[in-house]
């Protein structure tokens, strides 16, 4: 009975240790942790349908590698999205960013660039460009044909006062091209120096521009036409409803 009773404890013991061993297993097995699969690659894709140039994907590239955010063969895990789009979007060039992982493991970039529509010589020297939401953006490197704005323009208060103008006069396919200079004056008026003709075009404020410009074009085909297009130096367009020319 005694040697009996021995195996059965031996028996007993056995099991138990091979249960502890077992339970032990599975712990480490099943809370090891997955590697995350690295990403195999970025895509960049920059909706520029007004042909700004102002950003490109070298550049977008190089401003993660600076920022250690470039996320090629790291784990897709370890890719926080929101901040790639917090960078990008930090960039003064750079309007809106949507960054996602794909199914293939990598990661896709879609830039909305900030467009400029005027390009600021102001009388402090201060050299920049103003966008179409009222933003301002920095010279760089960059260069592109913009009309240009002369004078009392300070960047401080600039863009949201001329975004509006800056917008009309640049994708309107006549004063685009008729338009040389946008001067601001000492007194904060607009005078606009066109290509063709001897005469500043007096706009005062920006308010009603479209009015004022729509009053000018019937002025160049009934007036300036028939009285010459140096009669005048100056065309008054600051008084509402009318078109008044200062020889």
């Amino acid at each position: 009975m005694q040697k009996s009773s021995i195996i059965k404890t031996i028996l007993k013991l056995l099991v138990f240790l091979g249960l502890a061993s077992y339970f032990v297993f599975a712990l480490v097995k099943f809370n090891r942790p997955v590697h995350s699969p690295e990403c195999t690659g970025l895509d960049i894709v920059i909706d520029d349908e007004h042909c700004t140039g102002f950003i490109n994907e070298n550049e977008i590239r190089e401003l993660l590698v600076s920022k250690k955010l470039f996320p090629e063969g790291k784990p897709l895990d370890d890719v926080d999205l929101t901040e790639l789009e917090n960078v990008l979007t930090a960039s003064p060039y750079i309007d809106e960013a949507l960054c996602f992982k794909t199914a293939e493991g990598r990661i896709s970039i879609r830039i909305a660039p900030r467009v400029p529509v005027l390009h600021v010589f102001n009388s402090d020297g201060e050299d920049y460009y103003i966008d179409s939401r009222g933003g301002t953006m920095p010279r760089g490197h960059h260069t592109t044909d913009l009309l240009v704005m002369t004078g009392n323009a300070p960047r401080k208060t600039s863009g949201p006062r001329y975004a509006a103008m800056g917008t009309l006069l640049d994708r309107d396919p006549f004063w685009s091209q008729e338009i040389q200079e946008i001067h601001v004056n000492a007194d904060g008026e607009i005078e606009l120096t066109p290509r063709v003709g001897d005469f500043i075009i007096l706009l005062g404020d920006t308010s009603a521009i479209e009015d004022k410009l729509s009053r000018m074009r019937r002025f160049y085909s009934e007036g300036l036409d028939k009285a010459g297009w140096n009669r005048y130096k100056i065309i008054n367009l600051k008084f509402n409803g009318q078109v008044i020319g200062v020889k």
